[in-house]
C-alpha cells in the first residue's frame, strides 16, 4: 500500500490555513512508509470562497486545516494507496481534482475508523471536489476500473471538531435588518445563506448598496444568496447578479446570470441553491439540473433553499409550483429545506412532496421569512403539519450541522423571547 505521510511541524504550519487551501503552499511528497515525507515546490488549487465553475466549494469547519499534498494518481493494478492527516485528527476528507469513471468503473474510499463510500460515474465528473468526511485520521483509496478511468487527488482537510453553523432567512432589508444583522454577527457562521427579497423594493443595485449592504452586507463574503420576486421587479434581477457578482460580471456568488441556482458544501452538508422566479417545471432545465446535482453529491446531508415556500400558513398558503423542487429532493433523500416570501416562521414536519406527513423519509422544512421586512399575519392553508409557528417575531435561523445531523433553532431578535429548535438526523443515501 502506497500511504502520503503527514508533513512534519514545519512543513505543514508552512503548507495548511483553516478551511481553505493557501495559494503557492508547499506540498509533501508520496512516499513509501518507511521513507520521510519531503517538502517539494508544487502548483495548489487557488483559494476558493465563492461559485466558479468547474469547481465544487467546499467550506471547511472550524479549526479544520486544509492541506495540499502532491498528487495521488490512480495506481496500477488497481492498489490501494493511502492519504493520512496528523495521528491527532479525528476525520478527514480528500479533494478529488480530477476524477473520470467510464461506464461501471468505481473508487472505494474507506476511513482508519470504519465508514466508507463507493465514487461512481455520476459522482463530480469533471469537476474539482471535496469527499465526505471519513472518521480516523487516514483514508484508503482502492481504484476498479479500466485503463480509460482516472483520478488525481490533490489536498485534504482534516480535524477534531465536526460541527458548523450556518445562518439562514429570508425577506431581509426591510426596515428591521439591523435588528437581525447582530444575530447573524453572534453566530460567527461559516456561511449566510439567503432565501431571497435580501433588498426592498425592488433589488436594484441602489437598493442593495444603501439598504442590504451597511447591515448584511457585512457578511458578504460568506453569504450565498437567492434571489426573491422583489430582486425580479428589477428585470433580470440586475441589480441582485450586479452586487453579487460584480457589476456586469457573469459568474460569482450568485451563480450565473440569468440562473442564479448552484450548489456548495459546508462541512459534510451539500447546500442546493435555488431560483423560484424562473422556470421550475419537472421538465426544466433547473430541475433536471437540480436531479444531476444530487446525484453527484457525496455528502451524507443534504439541504436546499429558495424563496417561494412550498408550504405557507400566513399572507399565503401552499404553492403547488413548487413541488418539482420538493419531488427531487424528496427522492434524493434531502434533509432539509429553507424558503421564505410569507413573513414569518414556521417550522414543518418533515413531509412528503404533497405535504403528508413522513417522519421516515420526509424532508423538513424551515420558513424563515423573519429576516427584516414588516411580518405577516395568520391566514393561509397547507396540507402539511406545523410543528411551531410565529407571526410577530424577527429573527435568524441557526443550522448546527454534523456529518450524521441537524439542530435548527429560532433566534429571536432583542427583547423578543420567542425561540424554537429541533434535531434531526440525516437520511441514508
Amino acid at each position: 500500500m502506497r500511504v502520503l505521510k503527514t508533513p512534519s511541524r514545519r512543513t505543514a504550519i508552512a503548507a495548511l490555513v483553516t478551511g481553505t487551501l493557501l495559494a503557492g503552499a508547499l506540498a509533501v511528497v508520496a512516499t513509501n512508509s518507511s521513507d520521510d515525507a519531503r517538502p517539494v515546490a508544487a502548483a495548489v488549487p487557488a483559494t476558493q470562497d465563492t461559485i466558479v465553475p468547474g469547481e465544487q466549494l467546499q467550506l471547511a469547519e472550524t479549526g479544520a486545516k486544509t492541506v495540499a499534498i502532491d498528487t495521488v494518481a490512480a495506481a496500477k493494478g488497481g492498489a490501494t494507496q493511502q492519504v493520512c492527516a496528523a495521528p491527532g485528527d479525528e476525520w478527514i476528507r480528500i479533494r478529488f481534482k480530477e476524477l473520470t469513471l467510464v461506464g461501471k468503473d468505481t473508487v472505494t474510499l474507506t476511513g482508519s475508523r470504519g465508514g466508507s463510500y463507493t465514487l461512481k460515474a455520476t459522482n463530480w465528473q469533471g469537476k474539482s471536489f471535496y469527499t465526505r468526511s471519513f472518521q480516523g485520521n487516514c483514508v484508503s483509496v482502492q481504484p476498479n476500473f479500466a485503463a480509460a478511468s482516472s483520478y488525481r487527488v490533490d489536498a485534504y482537510q482534516a480535524g477534531i471538531l465536526a460541527t458548523v453553523t450556518v445562518a439562514a432567512a429570508g425577506d431581509i432589508c426591510g426596515s428591521a435588518c439591523n435588528q437581525t444583522r447582530p444575530l447573524v454577527e453572534s453566530m460567527n457562521p461559516a456561511a449566510v445563506i439567503t432565501a431571497g427579497d435580501n433588498a426592498y423594493e425592488s433589488g436594484t443595485l441602489t437598493e442593495y448598496n444603501n439598504s442590504y449592504n451597511p447591515q448584511w452586507g457585512v457578511f458578504k463574503s460568506k453569504t450565498f444568496p437567492t434571489p426573491g420576486n422583489h430582486e425580479y421587479n428589477t428585470s433580470n434581477a440586475k441589480g441582485y447578479f450586479d452586487y453579487f457578482n460584480g457589476v456586469g460580471q457573469n459568474t460569482g456568488r450568485a451563480g450565473e446570470r440569468g440562473k442564479g441556482y448552484y450548489s456548495f458544501d459546508v462541512g459534510d452538508w451539500h447546500f442546493v441553491a435555488l431560483n423560484s422566479n424562473i422556470s421550475k417545471s419537472a421538465s426544466s432545465t433547473q430541475v433536471q439540473w437540480l436531479r444531476a446535482d444530487l446525484a453527484a453529491s457525496t455528502k451524507p446531508c443534504t439541504a436546499a433553499y429558495w424563496h417561494h415556500s412550498r408550504f405557507a400558513a400566513g399572507n399565503y398558503g401552499d404553492n403547488t409550483s413548487m413541488q418539482p423542487f420538493f419531488q427531487a429532493l424528496y427522492d434524493y433523500h434531502a434533509d432539509l429545506v429553507v424558503s421564505g416570501h410569507d413573513h414569518n416562521y414556521i417550522r414543518f414536519a418533515p413531509s412528503k412532496p404533497d405535504g403528508t406527513k413522513d417522519a421516515a423519509n420526509g424532508v423538513r422544512q424551515l420558513l424563515i421569512g423573519t429576516g427584516g421586512r414588516a411580518l405577516y399575519g395568520a391566514g393561509g392553508t397547507t396540507r402539511a403539519t406545523i410543528e411551531k409557528k410565529e407571526y410577530s417575531t424577527f429573527g435568524v435561523g441557526k443550522l448546527t450541522l454534523t456529518a450524521t445531523g441537524y439542530t435548527a433553532a429560532f433566534v429571536p431578535v432583542a427583547g423578543r423571547t420567542f425561540t424554537d429548535s429541533v434535531q434531526g438526523t440525516c437520511h441514508a443515501k
